[in-house]
């Protein structure tokens, strides 16, 4: 079940027993690729979250290992800038589940041009290559996709291109075939090799913003059992860029040094929106985190808040965790929270973690107090750290409580974790 852990107001407040354990389209053909290349090259902030990722091949299904994943992948995570340009490129990669493919070339790129602004990103393979020579192989010659989302005199919108150029059957034994492409809906079967159908595209345009997401192709391998999506493209813009851009999350717990078939990532995970949350709490929350043998974790949960104002940016994140077990309840702790508050006026970053807290501290039944400068540290058992707070250029990460276990495990508890940045929005004039 999704909760919300309040962060708007200040988080001192928090008491931990009352927190519950149609689409317009510009031709893409409009502008030149040397104009869009110039474009991409002109850096100018504007009022608009751009984001955009591409990669050339993502197997699922069938024995696969997780190398084989998301092939020259490349993304712009949130960027307010028109003018970034990133690129990737795979010259030939063996895909397990797959095949070969050869001349993997990914591009996104934010770009202004006149009054539109744009998110674009680009995916091209020259060669995918399904099957062995031995037996018979099926190529995708020629495999482009392009995907734009924009904002034209305060319209959105979104474009899609997608093209495969040839389809080659190379049976062992027989002259080289060429295959008809399949038409959109319709499914192409090379017996013993694979099925294709084309991929499919999914736009959303609101009066906010547009987003785009295209495949090329979607291939199964038959002596495999896996299922390919080939030439990714995404690509999304959205308003509310005013005076900053967000960027940052919360989590109840990061943990590391954990045994290796025990692994805690950012749990729960929430992430800042690039423009922020309009002021509105959003979060999640989870009953409790079980860590094996070491113990367990109550009462989890994270939440970001953010506003973006004509002449300021603000926000709060916190992560909470509510009980803490370890050893077999020789370390107890109750009432973690991590609390960073950040602020972005006149190009000046305020920052602090007021609000973050710790409660009470049971090491083998006995209560104890972190002192206000350093550490708390009972050799050979357990090292508490709390308020841990590390300056950003742009912000502030929080760990409301660190515990590391000197038991000889080397395990590291991240807890009541807060991190947020704001980087420059809109100039003024803008």
């Amino acid at each position: 079940m999704r909760r919300v852990l309040p962060v708007a107001v200040a988080a001192a407040a928090l008491c931990f027993s009352q927190l519950p354990t149609s689409t317009a389209a510009i031709p893409l053909g409009q502008s030149s690729a040397g104009s869009a290349k110039a474009a991409a090259a002109q850096k100018v902030r504007t009022k608009f979250a751009l984001s955009s990722s591409a990669y050339g091949s993502r197997v699922d299904g069938g024995s696969v290992p997780a190398n084989s994943r998301d092939t020259a992948y490349q993304r712009i995570g949130c960027t307010n800038v028109a003018g970034t340009d990133l690129n990737n490129y795979v010259a030939e990669q063996t895909i397990p589940g797959l095949g070969k493919v050869e001349g993997v070339h990914t591009r996104v790129w934010t770009a202004k041009l006149g009054n539109t602004v744009s998110s674009y990103s680009k995916h091209s393979i020259a060669r995918v290559i399904i099957g062995s020579s031995a037996l018979g192989s099926l190529e995708l010659q020629g495999v482009t996709s392009l995907s734009q989302a924009f904002n034209k005199d305060g319209r959105y919108g979104t474009s899609v291109h997608n093209d495969i150029a040839r389809i080659v059957l190379k049976a062992a034994g027989a002259p080289v075939q060429e295959l008809a492409i399949p038409a959109p809906g319709q499914t192409l079967t090379v017996p013993g090799i694979a099925t294709i159908s084309l991929g499919k595209s999914n736009k959303k345009v609101t009066r906010d913003f547009a987003r785009v997401s295209a495949n090329v192709v979607d291939v199964s391998v038959i002596p495999l059992g896996t299922r390919v999506r080939v030439a990714q493209t995404n690509a999304a813009i959205q308003g509310g860029i005013r005076h900053g851009v967000f960027k940052g999350y919360a989590a109840g717990v990061e943990a590391r040094g954990l045994a290796d078939n025990l692994k805690v990532g950012r749990t729960p995970l929430t992430i800042v929106p690039c423009p922020g949350t309009d002021g509105v709490d959003e979060g999640k929350d989870i009953a409790g985190v079980g860590l094996g043998d070491l113990g367990d974790l109550k009462g989890v949960a994270s939440g970001v808040n953010a506003r973006n104002f004509a002449r300021v940016a603000k926000g709060t994140v916190a992560g909470r965790v509510a009980q803490v077990s370890l050893l077999g309840g020789r370390v107890e702790v109750n009432g973690i929270l991590g609390v960073a508050n950040v602020k972005r006026e006149r190009g000046v970053i305020t920052r602090n973690s007021k609000g973050s807290t710790v409660l009470e501290i049971i090491i083998d039944g006995q209560s104890y107090q972190i002192p206000a400068i350093g550490s708390l540290e009972i050799p050979g058992l357990v090292k508490l750290q709390d308020r841990i707070e590390i300056r950003t250029k742009n912000g502030l990460k929080v760990i409301g409580l660190r515990i590391t276990l000197l038991d000889g495990t080397g395990a590291v508890l991240d807890l009541g974790v807060a991190q947020l940045g704001i980087r420059p929005g809109v100039k003024a004039g803008s």
